[in-house]
């Protein structure tokens, strides 16, 4: 056997129950089913492609991690789970993951049925093994790549892009996913995470991944991914609280100038709460070919860029505490200084716009008939004080 799917359906077919395998963090990697209903907590494992931290941690108490044969676990109806065996996958010396068999209402799986199923697990616990093998190396060509100079750059370019599969000459952005608590590469690898030939390594706490695009279909391929790496991030992180940055696709052996960008656009967007949601959740995703002006936030002397946005006019307007002068004035210049588009899009008569226009100059002492104070004005507003709502969109991309 070459897949651990395979090895699950025949662990499955053996047992006559519904089996899954799950990495050492209990994330699902694969699965079997059979005709028994499942408990709630495999519904919950499936679904959610892993298990919650409670029911980590009730499992754990049982001597998984360090155990070297099968575990029978008893059912609790007051967490919702049935009665199962855990069956440790182990190889090079620490466990690689689990097989769970769920036994069925007044059965039990005998001791050769169980004797066999860790022999078929033992396959699967090399194939998590060298898996987990390979991703750590090429998470480390990653790193190398990344921080690659240009007299080393295209060996490392040359060196990923044999691990991916690719020509050294292929086109790849890199986006970084960054969240209020720390994620892991794991987080969006496996059943349902990326696909086999995007780069991922763990970075801080974030996840950066380099993603290779084919020539004519850049903006698809990487719109795709993000969407997967978004969708299986969420299961670990809150979705409010997770950004992706996305840098612009170069060659390869350019990978560090995408990093660079991705970084900023998800600092920039952690900072203004630009960026698109991505669909189903406040998921924030900024591409930095979107950013616009707002690049300059993602600089690392950000804050000094926005102390020097925040002049004193600037300051005046936001200190009147009016936010109706603020919605007004960010308009008027965000529709290139016309009344009446301003007067429709906020439906006011014009009349009103113009009051309101002169009790801005009046606060900010500044003339909106000059270019030089517009820009003032909006670029401030832009900077210091964005606004509030990102563009919703029915995707992670334009």
């Amino acid at each position: 056997m070459s897949d651990i799917q395979e090895v699950v359906d025949e662990v499955s077919t053996l047992l006559g129950v519904p089996v899954t395998l799950e990495d050492r963090q209990l994330r699902l990697l694969a699965f079997a089913a059979q005709p028994e209903a499942a408990d709630p907590v495999r519904t919950e494992t499936i679904l959610g492609r892993g298990a919650s931290a409670v029911t980590r941690e009730w499992f754990e108490s049982f001597g998984i991690a360090t155990a070297t044969t099968s575990v029978r676990i008893p059912g609790d109806p007051q967490r919702g789970t049935g009665p199962r065996v855990c069956l440790p996958l182990r190889a090079q010396g620490r466990v690689q993951g689990y097989l769970w068999a769920i036994e069925g209402a007044g059965t039990a799986l005998g001791a050769p049925e169980l004797e066999r199923a860790l022999e078929l697990g033992s396959v699967a616990a090399e194939l998590l093994a060298r898996q987990a093998a390979t991703r750590r190396h090429r998470a480390g060509l990653l790193h190398e790549l990344l921080a690659a100079t240009r007299a080393t750059e295209r060996t490392a370019a040359r060196a990923l892009a044999e691990q991916l599969g690719v020509q050294p000459e292929t086109g790849a952005a890199v986006m970084v996913l960054t969240a209020t608590v720390t994620l892991s590469a794991a987080d969006v690898q496996g059943l349902g995470g990326l696909p086999h030939r995007v780069a991922v390594a763990g970075e801080s706490g974030a996840i950066t991944a380099l993603v290779p695009v084919q020539a004519g279909r850049e903006e698809e391929d990487v719109r795709r991914v993000v969407d997967i790496a978004t969708r299986a991030a969420q299961r670990h992180a809150s979705q409010e609280g997770l950004v992706v940055g996305v840098g612009a696709v170069h060659p390869l052996a350019q990978a560090a100038a995408s990093h660079r960008q991705a970084q900023a656009a998800a600092q920039a967007a952690r900072l203004t709460g630009m960026g698109v949601v991505h669909e189903g959740s406040g998921t924030s995703v900024a591409r930095w070919d979107d950013l616009g002006v707002y690049r300059l936030l993602g600089r690392p002397d950000a804050d000094l860029v926005l102390d020097a946005a925040r002049t004193p006019a600037v300051s005046a307007l936001l200190q009147a505490c009016d936010p109706e002068l603020i919605r007004t004035a960010r308009t008027y210049l965000d529709l290139a200084g016309s009344v009446a588009r301003t007067a429709t899009s906020l439906g006011l008569h014009r009349q009103s716009v113009y009051a309101r226009l002169a009790r801005i100059e009046q606060i900010t002492g500044r003339d909106l008939s000059d270019g030089r104070d517009r820009l003032e004005l909006h670029l401030g507003l832009a900077l210091a004080a964005p606004a509030p709502a990102s563009r919703p969109v029915t995707s992670a991309g334009r």
